[in-house]
């Protein structure tokens, strides 16, 4: 929308470049009017220039420009061109290390801290040791707890490279009177969080302490750039649908989501295993949340809900449905 230049179009072409060669797609039309801002045509020309695999995946541009009953008559016959092609495609067996999942959590509480993202770090950890990856976002919600992220970090350019990210962010929140403390949304506070440094103190536990901090990418930056990734962290808001489309537009196929009261996200094209704090908010909602990590608040020790974790994480990526896809539910968002 709009005819000005967007101030975010680098981070909005990556973003979508990234989607059009995800693994999880089967084939893309891309739509536009020719006019936008943001256009297929220089959608395609980032991606040539960026070296997007974009032959990889059966694709088409379509310009409405001869009226939008016109243009939906053609798209449904590029789609139904593709539904055979598609629909032939079949699983085939591959290794841990093709699994790059991104962490995220959002509807935060007191206990996502303790349970919850202490658990996704876990799972996570045992996954890089198999040679996946993991991604980690939130910049605003790092702040705080920037000694806990570094205590395990590959070397000093990567740690300059952090708080590169972290007071970059600091800075355009200055932009529009802002600060971290800002953070925390009423229903953080409302929930126990009551200030950016409790919250980040919590959200960092997405990475386990015995995990250690490789690489720092930009918003939708492809991992597949980097030669040795390992567990990353990826600049981007803490606002949870923008931060999961960027994790998704840099290459990650599964992604683990972590709230407290229960937040129904789930990407339209990459499964989200939801997990909840606590036992109480989870059979509140036993039909849409995957993984109750209350579980460890209720006694259980944690390497066995890690274990168990785990082996729901190899199912999903195996095919197994999440609640949120049987629920049908699906939201999308840009930084």
């Amino acid at each position: 929308g709009g005819n000005e230049e967007p101030n975010n179009t680098t981070e909005i072409l990556r973003a979508l470049a990234g989607f059009i060669v995800h693994p999880n797609v089967g084939a893309v039309l891309a739509v536009d009017y020719g006019v936008e801002p943001v256009t297929n045509a220089r959608l395609q020309a980032f991606m040539r220039e960026h070296r997007y695999p974009l032959a990889d995946v059966p694709h088409q541009f379509l310009t409405l420009d001869r009226g939008l009953a016109a243009g939906l008559a053609d798209g449904e016959r590029i789609v139904r061109g593709w539904l055979p092609v598609v629909a032939a495609q079949r699983r085939t067996e591959e290794p841990l290390s093709g699994l790059r999942v991104a962490l995220q959590c959002g509807g935060s509480d007191a206990f996502s801290g303790v349970s919850g993202n202490p658990l996704a770090g876990a799972i996570v950890h045992e996954l890089v040791r198999h040679g996946g990856m993991g991604l980690m976002t939130e910049t605003d919600e790092s702040m705080g707890a920037e000694g806990y992220m570094l205590a395990n970090v590959r070397d000093l350019a990567t740690a300059r490279a952090f708080i590169g990210k972290l007071d970059g962010f600091r800075e355009k929140l200055t932009w529009h009177g802002l600060t971290p403390e800002s953070n925390p949304s009423a229903g953080n506070r409302f929930r126990g969080l009551y200030n950016i440094a409790l919250k980040s103190l919590g959200a960092v536990h997405k990475k386990d302490p015995r995990t250690r901090l490789d690489t720092i990418i930009d918003y939708a930056q492809p991992l597949r750039d980097l030669p040795d990734p390992g567990f990353s962290f990826m600049n981007g808001p803490g606002n949870d649908l923008e931060g999961i489309a960027g994790q998704v537009g840099a290459g990650c196929n599964l992604i683990i989501f972590v709230t407290g009261n229960g937040s129904v996200t789930n990407f339209p094209f990459v499964p989200t295993l939801k997990i909840t704090t606590t036992t109480r908010r989870h059979q509140l909602l036993i039909n849409e949340m995957d993984f109750n990590a209350g579980r460890y608040l209720d006694g259980e020790p944690m390497p066995a809900l890690t274990a168990d974790g785990f082996e729901m994480l190899l199912a999903t990526a195996s095919g197994r449905k999440t609640k949120g896809e049987h629920a049908g539910h699906s939201q999308m968002s840009l930084w």
